[in-house]
């Protein structure tokens, strides 16, 4: 059996990527037209990350841009993005899922997000978005991915200051070997079972995350599907289908990495190889 680091589909998942198309706010750019930035950015990184390269194209372009990292921020469409998110989870909460609500057909690639660097709008954004503080919100997640699985943060306790150094410098770095050589110690249960599976569940609208304790086995000892889990948290818009009498047309579907899974597939796996580096599997709602 694979591990984790070992399963194929855990690197088609690191690897994944989004096109995005930086525009600056014109409020910001003292008038001027400028052309857009593109990058490709992975799914698995954060705003925070790549804050650094935007910065050098403003000076590039000679904006005289004095402000600090920590004052920069991006929105989509007027909403301001979350910078402690995950890109690839942005993207399906705010394009995606919003293409399903608006039934839009067109794939909204690349991702047009607007840059400021002016009125950070903390009511509505966690303060202080800098490599430090994203750093510190990813341990933060890792440690509570690790009680929830464990029942103690004690792995992630246990971890070295260089050990801990190694897993952030594979995220930034995008090296898949480097990261994930750490973080195999923190998802492995040896050979015992999970207490609960990390799993986080975004419905629209802006609607509050939905955080349950998620057993990996139903009452009848058996693994538990995502359709199971689903069902649990919003029963209304996945109800649990009879096999041998079939069902209509589904009320909703969920994504995972841009994708559409199988809602029989085993939560178990699900959380173990297409969880995103924080350790959650984040689980995205749309409407059908």
């Amino acid at each position: 059996m694979h591990t984790t680091s070992e399963n194929p589909v855990a690197r088609v998942i690191w690897e994944g990527s989004i096109p995005i198309q930086f525009i600056w706010d014109p409020t910001e750019t003292q008038g001027r037209i400028l052309e857009p930035y593109f990058v490709e950015v992975p799914r698995c990184s954060y705003l925070s990350l790549i804050t650094s390269q935007i910065r050098r194209d403003f000076a590039a372009k000679r904006l005289g841009f004095t402000s600090d990292e920590g004052e920069m921020w991006f929105d989509y469409q007027g909403i301001p993005l979350k910078w402690h998110y995950p890109i690839g989870l942005l993207f399906d909460i705010h394009a995606l899922q919003a293409k399903s609500i608006n039934k839009e057909t067109m794939l909204p690639l690349p991702w047009r997000v607007t840059v400021h660097c002016q009125n950070f709008p903390g009511e509505k954004l966690i303060k202080n978005p800098t490599l430090k503080s994203c750093q510190d919100y990813f341990m933060s997640m890792i440690k509570e991915a690790d009680y929830l699985r464990n029942g103690s943060t004690k792995k992630v306790m246990n971890m070295s200051k260089s050990d801990q150094t190694q897993l952030w410098e594979g995220l930034w770095s995008k090296s898949y070997e480097q990261f994930w050589g750490m973080n195999q110690k923190l998802v492995s249960n040896d050979g015992t079972m999970a207490r609960s599976l990390p799993i986080r569940i975004y419905l629209p609208e802006n609607c509050p995350i939905i955080q349950d304790l998620v057993s990996p086995l139903d009452e009848q000892g058996q693994p538990r599907t995502l359709r199971q889990i689903l069902h649990a948290a919003v029963p209304d818009l996945f109800p649990l289908v009879d096999v041998d009498v079939g069902s209509s047309s589904p009320v909703a579907s969920v994504l995972i990495h841009g994708i559409k899974p199988s809602l029989e597939t085993d939560a178990t796996w699900a959380a173990q190889t297409m969880a995103y580096p924080d350790n959650f599997l984040h689980l995205v709602v749309v409407i059908e």
